[in-house]
């Protein structure tokens, strides 16, 4: 089996509930119409952006421990950050809409609407709960904690609209294992051409210089 279906399949269900919704909440998907074709309303979790969140957080980010960078995986404790301000928010009754029951024990926060998981994210960022509450490695830092949440809604703005979905069967492997498998669906969506040798651009004006005597002038 290859690396990268051992680490999907090693991925904790309960993570990958909890990064689907998160996505699913920052980028949704749009209601299909005449007007669009299906692929144009896909949402980030139709991309699998919630598996680029899991592989980013569990690879590509290090923390420092003791003189020097360590890397750990930061994918289950950010999970449980997100569902520890899930029940933070129902318990204060701040919820503006009834949770889903038969998912809260799947994880809180994907059994909350899509707006209340935006208002956890604000919640955490604000710093709005006991620092105290929260999982390893983010009790009593909420330094770190607004870091995480930034992180969280800029990843996966990049994740979405890079080219990241279009690598397909192998968007999990290491990146140089990876190939375009076919163009990327939001690029389409922005209507990005992709990318070309070279776009034309501004690169400032024609100007005329005449120089005498030690002089320069434009004209």
């Amino acid at each position: 089996m290859h690396p990268s279906a051992i680490y999907a399949a090693t991925v904790d269900s309960h993570t990958f509930a909890t990064f689907r919704a998160l996505v699913e909440a920052i980028i949704p998907d749009s209601p299909v119409s005449a007007t669009y074709s299906p692929e144009l309303t896909a949402g980030a979790a139709d991309l699998c952006i919630h598996e680029y969140m899991i592989w980013e957080l569990d690879h590509s980010l290090s923390l420092v421990l003791g003189f020097g960078l360590t890397d750990i995986p930061l994918s289950c404790s950010t999970a449980g950050l997100l569902n520890v301000g899930a029940v933070h928010l129902a318990a204060s009754r701040q919820l503006q809409h009834p949770p889903n029951h038969l998912l809260w024990e799947s994880g809180p926060f994907s059994a909350i609407s899509r707006n209340d998981r935006i208002c956890v994210l604000a919640m955490l960022e604000q710093g709005n709960i006991d620092p105290g509450v929260l999982p390893p490695p983010y009790r009593n830092d909420l330094g770190f904690t607004r870091y995480m949440i930034d992180f969280l809604n800029r990843q996966t703005m990049f994740g979405n609209y890079s080219e990241w979905s279009a690598y397909g069967t192998t968007r999990l492997r290491t990146p140089t294992e990876r190939r375009l498998e076919y163009f990327p669906v939001s690029w389409k969506q922005a209507e990005y051409p992709g990318v070309v040798p070279g776009y034309r651009a501004l690169l400032g004006y024609m100007l005329t210089i005449e120089r005498k005597g030690g002089e320069s002038t434009i004209v």
